[in-house]
C-alpha cells in the first residue's frame, strides 16, 4: 500500500514537471504543438516507471478533465459565430459524425476481417471527433482562416456527446450481438435534448444562487471564483448521473448561458473577475497539460500487447494506422469541399466563401483527434456478453493511439505550410504571426 502511495506520488510529481518542461519547450520551438510535447513526455514517464499502469476511467477523465474544458470553451465562444455558422457547425458534429462511423467503420472490417463489423463501427466512433483541447493548442501557435477555427472549435464542442453515442451502442452491440436503430436514436435524441435543457436550466439557477448570497451579502471574490470552478463538475454529474443525459452537452449549455447572463445582467466586481480569470487560467492550463501526458503515458500499454503479437507484422499494424487515419482525413475532405460549395452555389448564403480545395485542407487538418478519443477505446471491455474475449481489444487500442498521433503529426507539419500559401495569397492577417 505505501509503495502505491509512493509511486502515485512520484508520477503526480513527474506530471508536473513535464508540464513545466513542456511549455519552456514550446516557447524555444512554437512551431511543435504544445500537445504533442506533453504526449511525448507522457510516454517517456510511462518507459520510466515500467510495469506501473495509471489508469483512469473513461467517466472520470470526462469529468474531471473534459467537463471544466468544455464549459471554459462555452463562456467563451462567440454567440454570433455559433448562430452564424450553425449549419456547418451542426453538419460537422452530427452528419460528418455519423458518416465517418458508417464508412470508416465498413473499410475497417474490410481491412481487417478479424475485427468484426459492430467493433470496426465502435472504432469509427470514438475516432469521429474532434478534440478541443488539440484544436486550441494548435491555434495558439498557428493562425489559420478566423471562419475555419470558429467551425472547427465549434465543432469540438458538440461532437464529443454525438461520437460517444455512437461509440456506446457500437460497443453494445459488439457485446450483446443486439442492436437496434430506433433505440439508439430515441437514446440520442434524449441524451442530447435533455442535456442541453438540463445545462441551460442549471446554469440559470447556480446563477440565480449567486445572485441571492450577493443580495445576502455574501461577496467573498473567492468564495464565488471557486463557485464557478466547481459549475461544471455539479452540473455533469447531475445530467449524466441522474438524469442520464449528456454531460458533455450540459456544461457547454451552461458555459454559454453564463456568459450570455453575465454580459447583459451581471456585474461582477474587478477583484472577483480578475480572481475568476486567473484561476480559470491556471486551472486550464494544469488541466490541458494533464489530458495529453495521461494520453502519452497510456499509449506505451495500449501498444504493446499489437507490438508483441507473433502472429501480425509490426510493418502491417503502422499500415492500418495509416491508411484509417487517410480514410478519415479524406472524409472530412470531401466533406468540408462539397458543404461549402453547397453553401455558395446551391443555398447562396450571405458571406458565404468560395469553395477552395486550400481551404478545405485547412478544415480538415485541423480537425486533430485526441483525449476522448483515447479515453473512450480504453473502455473498451475485455469480454464479451457469452464470456469470449473481445476481438482484437489491443489493435483496436492501438489504431486508436497510433491514428491520434499521426493526425497531430500531420497538422503539425502541413498546418504551418497551408497557411504560409495563404497568407501570399493575400491573408497575411489571417495565417501568420
Amino acid at each position: 500500500m505505501e509503495d502505491t502511495i509512493v509511486n502515485l506520488l512520484t508520477i503526480i510529481l513527474l506530471l508536473r514537471l513535464s508540464l513545466l518542461i513542456s511549455n519552456v519547450v514550446g516557447h524555444y520551438i512554437p512551431s511543435i504543438p504544445p500537445a504533442l510535447t506533453q504526449i511525448v513526455f507522457g510516454i517517456l514517464i510511462a518507459l520510466m516507471i515500467g510495469n506501473y499502469t495509471f489508469e483512469i476511467g473513461a467517466e472520470w477523465f470526462l469529468l474531471l478533465f473534459v467537463a471544466p474544458l468544455l464549459y471554459n470553451d462555452g463562456r467563451h465562444f462567440s454567440r454570433e459565430e455559433l448562430w452564424g455558422m450553425r449549419f456547418q457547425i451542426f453538419g460537422n458534429a452530427f452528419i460528418l459524425v455519423i458518416l465517418t462511423t458508417i464508412i470508416c467503420g465498413y473499410v475497417i472490417n474490410r481491412l481487417i476481417p478479424s475485427v468484426p463489423l459492430a467493433a470496426a463501427l465502435a472504432l469509427a466512433a470514438i475516432l469521429s471527433p474532434t478534440d478541443p483541447v488539440a484544436v486550441n493548442g494548435i491555434a495558439k501557435r498557428i493562425r489559420v482562416p478566423e471562419k475555419v477555427m470558429v467551425l472547427v472549435r465549434g465543432e469540438s464542442l458538440i461532437n464529443d456527446a454525438s461520437g460517444l453515442v455512437a461509440f456506446k451502442y457500437a460497443i453494445a452491440a459488439a457485446v450483446t450481438g443486439y442492436f437496434s436503430l430506433r433505440e439508439a436514436a430515441l437514446n440520442f435524441s434524449y441524451t442530447f435534448l435533455i442535456g442541453a435543457v438540463a445545462g441551460v436550466f442549471l446554469g440559470l439557477l447556480i446563477t440565480f444562487v449567486r445572485f441571492r448570497l450577493r443580495k445576502n451579502g455574501i461577496n467573498d471574490p473567492v468564495f464565488h471564483s471557486l463557485l464557478q470552478i466547481l459549475t461544471p463538475f455539479g452540473i455533469y454529474i447531475v445530467t449524466e448521473d441522474i438524469l442520464h443525459a449528456s454531460g458533455v452537452i450540459a456544461v457547454v449549455a451552461a458555459g454559454i448561458i453564463h456568459s450570455i447572463v453575465r454580459e447583459h445582467t451581471e456585474t461582477q466586481m474587478a477583484e472577483e473577475q480578475l480572481l475568476t480569470e486567473n484561476t480559470w487560467s491556471i486551472v486550464l492550463f494544469v488541466l490541458n497539460g494533464f489530458v495529453f501526458l495521461l494520453l502519452g503515458m497510456n499509449i506505451p500499454s495500449a501498444m504493446f500487447d499489437t507490438i508483441s503479437n507473433h502472429d501480425m507484422s509490426n510493418w502491417l499494424a503502422f499500415g492500418y494506422v495509416a491508411l484509417i487515419a487517410l480514410v478519415i482525413l479524406s472524409i472530412r475532405f470531401v466533406w468540408s469541399f462539397l458543404s461549402s460549395a453547397h453553401n455558395y452555389y446551391l443555398r447562396k448564403r450571405r458571406n458565404a466563401e468560395k469553395p477552395e480545395i486550400r481551404t478545405a485542407l485547412i478544415t480538415t487538418f485541423a480537425g486533430v483527434r485526441g483525449a476522448v478519443t483515447m479515453a473512450g477505446v480504453l473502455t473498451v471491455p475485455a469480454f464479451l456478453g457469452n464470456g469470449e474475449t473481445f476481438p482484437a481489444r489491443s489493435l483496436l487500442i492501438f489504431i486508436a493511439a497510433g491514428v491520434i498521433l499521426l493526425l497531430l503529426i500531420i497538422a503539425t507539419v502541413f498546418l504551418p505550410l497551408l497557411c504560409k500559401r495563404e497568407a501570399s495569397a493575400g491573408s497575411a492577417g489571417e495565417c501568420t504571426d
